[in-house]
């Protein structure tokens, strides 16, 4: 294909590729009547155009030499297993089971997260931070920190913001569920506000 036949369209692309077989199979287009498969009806497509241009007006010339009917992909699918069951009936004898093999292996058992509360607030003398840790039975586990180093609120939130999960990686406690109080950060970690200082 072309630099320029690889920006088509899906549409356009698959009218293409219809008339790629085309050329590459002419003799069992002539011989046979054609079903064309398809989520797109590419024939509707070309003739559907008002105006044809010399490339849409080549291709709609080459598609009517040759008798295509075109089927629903979804018809197909549906039809495909009628057909396949009807021809290959359950013999009478057989004895229906409904035993799994490895079903201990299909069993995925999902634990919620552990849950991560987090606050942090600035004051004259330094920053005092908090971290609370709620496990799945329910266990509180509290860990608090100060810092003499003079930082604005939002800085003292991502300091324990990071101080939590420090501890939960250390703990091999992820995935973890982060709920804090500044709607700065939180967003921020959600992607809705952008970081304007790294």
């Amino acid at each position: 294909m072309t630099p320029n036949e690889v920006k088509y369209s899906p549409i356009k692309m698959l009218c293409l590729t219809l008339i790629f077989s085309i050329q590459k199979l002419k003799h069992y287009f002539q011989s046979h009547s054609i079903h064309l498969v398809s989520n797109a009806n590419p024939l509707k497509y070309v003739m559907a155009k008002p105006v044809l241009l010399d490339r849409l007006a080549r291709w709609y010339l080459q598609l009517q030499q040759f008798e295509i009917t075109y089927v629903p992909q979804k018809a197909v699918k549906g039809q495909v297993l009628a057909d396949f069951l009807a021809d290959h009936p359950m013999p009478v004898e057989w004895e229906l089971s409904d035993d799994l093999l490895d079903e201990d292996v299909l069993v995925i058992e999902v634990t919620p997260p552990w849950k991560m509360y987090f606050d942090g607030a600035s004051q004259k003398e330094g920053v005092g931070a908090g971290v609370v840790f709620v496990t799945l039975e329910g266990e509180v586990l509290p860990f608090s920190f100060t810092s003499t180093q003079n930082c604005s609120n939002n800085v003292a939130e991502y300091q324990v913001l990071i101080l939590g999960l420090e501890i939960a990686v250390d703990a091999k406690q992820l995935p973890l569920k982060v709920n804090g109080d500044s709607q700065l950060v939180v967003n921020q970690l959600l992607g809705l506000y952008e970081v304007k200082k790294p």
